[in-house]
């Protein structure tokens, strides 16, 4: 009986805590301060209550106008609380911005998936006040008053360069030409410095090389080493792979950034519990020396520069057609090495097949520590005669540096069995006379004769308008075919031609990454477009080039100084967002957007001018 009194009082517990904790759903954006200075950052709170934690769809960042987000991963937390016998959950989630610029600002509304219900916050208004106006915390110990042990309030942090340093380790100091050299740039620091708001202090610069970025995590997690006796955290900022474009010795510019740290203080009173003073500093990596060997000589024929390691496929779309039926000949090389540069191979096609350019595909992939890939090249194949005809195998040739030597990849392809008959000219059967026999008309057997009421053929407009139409196919014929070898042999020319559909392809292209919220993709298309624009134009690699060989080369096609500047200067800009480790705001890279386009306009109608 006891015990039944006893389950009965539970379940009525149950009951009555399950009634008080099924309150509202609601949702509040709330700010950590609705004033800041310009070198503060706010944190946004998004709160949830009234719901259980399984039910909420992990939330995004909310949009913002004139702050930038620092990290899209948010802060979560729980409270649990009893008011008045109501119990009370609610599930947070924290973000942090920073102000772009003094004035006003906005973080957007918030919107929030709960189950099948999707709620919205409304907007918050920041204001952004110079620096000066927001007063420093003050150090104070554990009995209320200032330590004893602190520095004096305008006294800046100390850090020095055994507090915080980057470093460089790169996979080889010795290649060959073209050989894939992977660096790592790591960024050591005390535990007590605590960097924050770090950038790209300058332009980064590898003359000499083609380099493509690595992938870096989007969250960083520090590792713990111990240098010299000094424990330190350390993370990867960048990882890059480069590859040698001239042989002799080179050297690569250091990496700089610019952070905000603490001072390390062993004095707990004066640790960063009790003191969140920041100093701005600057540090750069060691220079990189690489020495470049040249490839050595005997390089077997069809030789076209790949260094690396590769393989090769070749396929066939099919193996029996009729004549005048299409198939399409792929070759797909897979490996690691500079697969962008990789030249197309070409394969030994019969003459009775009508062959067109290939189209050419690239898969890239920077994992960690290498870049790799494939490359596809296809080409459309005609035939214009039947029988049985078989393509010699296809050759690449490449050159391992690990096993320093030329390697010769071929791949087989089966037999083309082409059927059918090709157009040609009927065989006649003459009478003894000499005239065809079927030019031999049957009498007609009718008496009654019809009078011709039409107009004779050789009188007719459309008639002579028909046998233009022959003469005007062979014109055109003569044109694209003209059109299609000079864009074959004319290097230059064929540049020229593509500059203005390339640069609109990566426009499209910067366009579709932005509104993806992919920044570093958005800023490398949208630097594509210019330079890769300036280069077709003028006929020069842009890979590779330094901002003063840009300018010079500039300069030589009579750009104006200022034109220049504004160019070198927007480049600049797309390199520091790009590689910036906070991501640059969707207003920001709208503004970049707009200004590159403006650029390219510019530009062209000055290259125009001066070659008219």
């Amino acid at each position: 009986m006891r015990r039944r009194i006893l389950l009965i009082g539970l379940a009525s517990a149950c009951i009555v805590y399950l009634s008080h904790y099924s309150l509202a759903q609601t949702v509040n954006g709330l700010v950590s301060s609705p004033t800041i200075g310009a070198q503060e950052t706010v944190a946004y709170t998004l709160e949830i209550s009234g719901t259980n934690a399984s039910d909420i769809v992990n939330p995004s960042p909310p949009a913002a106008e004139g702050l930038t987000l620092v990290s899209p991963n948010a802060s979560r937390g729980t409270n649990m609380s009893i008011v008045n016998g109501r119990v009370s959950r609610s599930v947070s989630y924290t973000w942090h911005y920073r102000p772009e610029e003094e004035g006003s600002a906005r973080i957007l509304e918030a919107n929030v998936t709960i189950g099948d219900s999707t709620f919205h916050t409304s907007p918050v208004t920041v204001t952004v006040v110079p620096q000066a106006q927001r007063p420093s915390p003050q150090r104070r110990s554990l009995f209320g008053g200032f330590s004893l042990f602190d520095n004096p309030p305008d006294a800046p942090p100390e850090v020095t360069e055994r507090d915080i340093f980057i470093r460089a380790t790169q996979s080889d100091r010795e290649v060959y030409l073209n050989e894939q050299i992977a660096i790592d740039y790591k960024l050591y620091f005390r535990p007590g410095t605590m960097p924050r708001n770090s950038r790209q202090a300058d332009s980064w610069d590898a003359e000499g090389f083609w380099r493509e970025e690595l992938d870096l995590a989007t969250a960083l997690t520090p590792n713990m080493v111990v240098e010299n006796g000094i424990r330190y955290q350390v993370i990867s900022i960048r990882r890059i792979a480069v590859f040698p474009t001239r042989a002799g010795e080179l050297t690569i510019d250091p990496l700089k950034i610019s952070t905000e740290v603490q001072s390390p203080d062993a004095d707990p009173f004066n640790s960063p519990l009790f003191s969140q003073r920041y100093s701005t500093v600057e540090r750069a990596s060691p220079v990189i020396n690489i020495t470049s060997n040249p490839l050595p000589p005997g390089a077997p024929d069809g030789f076209t520069g790949a260094v690396g390691q590769y393989t090769l496929r070749a396929a066939l779309s099919r193996n029996t057609l009729e004549v005048g039926e299409a198939l399409q000949l792929t070759l797909t090389i897979d490996g690691t090495g500079n697969i962008a540069l990789i030249e197309a191979p070409q394969p030994e096609i019969p003459g009775i097949f009508e062959i067109y350019d290939p189209e050419v595909s690239i898969s890239k992939m920077g994992t960690n520590t290498l870049i790799s890939g494939s490359k596809t090249f296809t080409w459309l194949l005609i035939p214009r005669s039947n029988g049985t005809f078989q393509i010699p195998p296809v050759k690449f040739v490449y050159f391992d540096p690990s096993l320093a030597q030329y390697i010769v990849r071929s791949s087989d392809l089966n037999p083309i069995t082409v059927t059918g008959t090709a157009a040609a000219a009927s065989a006649t059967t003459v009478t003894a006379s000499g005239f065809p026999f079927d030019d031999i008309a049957v009498l007609k057997r009718d008496p009654n004769w019809v009078t011709a009421t039409h107009t004779p053929l050789h009188r007719g407009t459309w008639f002579y308008l028909l046998l233009l139409i022959p003469v005007l196919g062979v014109g055109v014929t003569a044109v694209v075919r003209r059109r299609t070898t000079r864009l074959a042999t004319d290097t230059a020319w064929a540049r020229n031609q593509r500059a203005h559909p390339l640069a609109r392809k990566h426009l499209k292209t910067a366009r579709k990454r932005l509104t993806e919220g992919d920044p570093d993709a958005f800023y490398a298309a949208l630097e594509q477009s210019v330079l890769g624009f300036v280069g077709n134009r003028l006929n020069v690699h842009e890979r590779g080039l330094t901002r003063a060989q840009l300018a010079d080369q500039l300069n030589k096609a009579g750009i104006r100084t200022e034109r220049q500047r504004e160019l070198i200067k927007f480049l600049d800009t797309c390199d520091a967002a790009r590689f910036a480790p906070i991501a640059a705001a969707t207003s920001q890279m709208e503004e970049h957007f707009a200004q590159g386009s403006r650029i390219l306009s510019t530009i062209a109608r000055e290259l125009e001018s001066v070659i008219s």
